[in-house]
């Protein structure tokens, strides 16, 4: 039987209103994505659905957290989201996607699936960098192990002081040309 099936909403038969659907995201929901990029979590999400005669929106409140990779040390740390974001759903001739707020359904649909677009804005809803929080000192609480191993491996670049004192010889002799008028 197919997992996703789990996350359908089925509005063919709701009256119009607004009506809740509640779902509990753990390791098991992102076992059903290819190469996810993440594995693991503890997310609560909380999908409303507003039906009218015209239109459909949905509202998504996502809260929790999920498990990752450190970009530092590459240990393992949870990390937390929380997002919250709405999608309009229309019909339509065929099913399409002309902006990341809007889905046109077919006519002939009667349910839609919030799997992928759950897995999307859990992804959003994720800090651009991935690093262990800071302790009380300011310093990295990454694994120190291989925070040593990456400082062996640092190349040495030259001072800023060196760096502001040299001047490209291509440079000088464009400013010899600039000041001989």
């Amino acid at each position: 039987m197919d997992k996703r099936r789990d996350y359908d909403i089925p509005f063919k038969g709701l009256k119009e209103g607004v009506h809740e659907f509640n779902y509990e995201i753990g390791e098991s929901f992102f076992e059903l994505f290819e190469q996810p990029l993440v594995e693991n979590g503890n997310v609560i999400a909380k999908v409303e659905l507003k039906k009218s005669s015209a239109l459909m929106t949905l509202t998504f409140d996502i809260s929790g957290e999920v498990e990752s990779v450190c970009d530092h040390c590459l240990d393992t740390l949870n990390l937390d989201v929380d997002y919250h974001t709405m999608v309009y759903l229309k019909f339509g001739e065929e099913y399409d996607e002309p902006t990341e707020e809007i889905i046109v359904l077919p006519h002939e649909a009667y349910e839609v699936n919030v799997a992928q677009l759950l897995y999307e804005f859990i992804c959003v809803g994720l800090p651009i960098r991935h690093v262990h929080a800071e302790d009380e000192d300011g310093n990295l609480t990454c694994d120190p192990e291989m925070l040593k191993q990456l400082d062996d491996y640092l190349v040495d670049e030259t001072s800023d002081e060196e760096q502001d004192d040299y001047i490209d010889p291509r440079w000088e002799a464009l400013k010899k040309l600039n000041t001989n008028k």
